[in-house]
């Protein structure tokens, strides 16, 4: 799917949650163990399986672990060129940056008060 055709963030949910189901089923979890292994809600597993929701950035780090794989393997559209998958990624790389800082913000916080 060309950057072109790549409608908005709806389309990313989309590809994420696809991602997160097919990879949990692969591992044969449930949405209630993912749950557990992630820190969140079931209702939040299924929210962001069916692409109504998108994760908060500690919560994606948190099923990327979960899930034995990293971030940019879960937001990787499938069935795409290499070159094609770039492109798609390249139009979220500031977000990423963002949520990645934030993530660092939260851990230092966090470690911080430890």
């Amino acid at each position: 799917m060309p950057l072109s055709i790549m409608k908005n963030e709806q389309e990313l949910k989309k590809i994420f949650g696809e991602n997160i189901k097919a990879r949990r089923e692969r591992l044969g979890l449930t949405q209630e163990r993912l749950a557990e292994k992630a820190f969140v809600s079931n209702n939040t597993i299924s929210d962001i399986e069916s692409g109504d929701k998108f994760a908060r950035s500690k919560t994606l780090v948190n099923l990327a672990k979960a899930l034995d794989t990293d971030v940019y393997e879960l937001m990787k559209p499938q069935n795409v060129s290499p070159d094609k998958a770039a492109d798609i990624i390249a139009q979220y790389t500031e977000k990423i940056r963002m949520a990645v800082g934030e993530i660092e913000r939260t851990y230092i916080a966090d470690s911080s008060q430890e």
